[in-house]
């Protein structure tokens, strides 16, 4: 058996999903094979990842933040089938069909009747439905012979598109726990050491949020719920708020700020890399996503690895997974303010254990982990008929 695994980059969380599958695979003496289709990063710039496998690179641009222009996505179709033809896999899994690159290898595993396993962490209700591009979806979903999901919400939405559901199996959406248990461990037993490497790091107790900076992303509503927070808490106990993330709203976030006089409180520290994000979990006082679309949301994962409790809108693709509440954190409507506000007071005002949650959090993520994926990925090739 040889497996191919494609995505766009592979950065920090495919990284770690990779390594449990070269070795599931490795197990059974399969051969695997992960495919990017380019070193640059594009919009998740995640920094240098550890790969102990090889990676075949199909447009190679010597790393960079840069995303793929169009005539490169375009022209990744055809070189991606012809790198297939080389390897000559005997299953093939693919990010999705809305690039050239997917479809193109789509089309190749039907040629070469090789069965196609699509990863996927979409949702019905992530936008607008409209029924012709839906029909063309179905018609897509069905030349797949398994998938790989998230969500039960994903694995609902490719029901709906006609995929079986003995089909379809879950661990697609997981990080590498014990990379951010360890890194939230040590900042939080050498906290000056983790402000000297981080200086950044608020001296008060923050709420933490790791996210880019794009109106979906919802973060002018959590500034305007934090306001409203701190209009409401006095005295040495009340938290900050730390954005880590960049993006095209940043502008007018901070604008915010000036008006309402925040900008002592709230800090916006920038794109953080994979590796640094440790300490600043490690010394969050809790973690808030507020994301008003969400297909899954990894960094709850992180967070919640890191052993804080999660505030989550219930939005997200995770929230039902990952979030127990009062146990591991709390979901709200991202589109209520004062819900949101509540919640924070709740949580810097001795309304919660943090200690427990966070403890309920780690326990919680023992069932998304990178073996968790590379279970699911040997499922669903079994599943799609794979032969040796």
């Amino acid at each position: 058996m040889h497996v191919a695994v494609l995505f766009e980059n592979i950065g920090g969380y495919h990284a770690a999903r990779l390594r449990a599958a070269v070795a599931a695979c490795a197990e059974r003496k399969w051969k695997f094979t992960a495919i990017q289709i380019s070193d640059a990063q594009g919009e998740h710039p995640w920094g240098a990842a550890e790969m102990n496998f090889p990676v075949r690179t199909v447009l190679a641009r010597n790393g960079g933040n840069a995303a793929l222009t169009a005539a490169e996505l375009r022209a990744s179709g055809p070189l991606v089938a012809a790198l297939l033809d080389d390897l000559r896999p005997t299953a093939v899994a693919l990010p999705g069909w809305g690039f050239p690159y997917s479809r193109s290898a789509l089309a190749w595993c039907r040629r070469n009747r090789v069965p196609a396993v699509l990863m996927s962490e979409s949702k019905f209700d992530d936008g607008k439905r409209f029924w012709l591009r839906e029909f063309l979806k179905a018609r897509i979903a069905r030349k797949f012979q398994a998938a790989l999901v998230g969500a039960q919400s994903h694995a609902d939405y490719l029901i709906r598109l006609g995929m079986s559901p003995e089909k379809i199996f879950r661990g697609y959406d997981v990080v590498d726990n014990a990379h951010f248990a360890r890194a939230a461990g040590v900042a939080r037993e050498h906290p000056d050491a983790a402000r000297a490497r981080q200086p950044m790091i608020p001296a008060s107790p923050y709420f933490l949020a790791v996210t880019r900076l794009i109106p979906r992303k919802n973060i002018a509503r959590l500034l305007e719920a934090f306001a409203t927070y701190r209009s409401r808490v006095r005295g040495p106990d009340v938290w900050d708020l730390a954005v880590c993330g960049s993006g095209a709203e940043e502008p007018r976030l901070r604008d915010f700020l000036r008006a309402r006089e925040l900008e002592g409180c709230v800090h916006f520290p920038g794109f953080l890399t994979y590796a640094q994000m440790g300490d600043w979990y490690g010394l969050a006082g809790a973690f808030i996503h507020p994301a008003l679309q969400e297909q899954w949301g990894l960094v709850v994962n992180e967070a919640m690895a890191s052993g804080i409790p999660a505030l989550v809108s219930d939005r997200c693709g995770c929230f039902p997974e990952l979030v127990r509440e009062g146990v591991t954190g709390f979901g709200f409507d991202p589109t209520d303010r004062e819900q949101i506000t509540r919640l924070m007071l709740r949580c810097a005002g001795g309304g919660i254990d943090p200690g427990a949650m966070g403890r309920a959090a780690v326990e919680q993520m023992k069932h998304f982990t990178p073996q968790h994926f590379a279970d699911g990925l040997i499922r669903s090739v079994k599943a799609a008929g794979a032969r040796a």
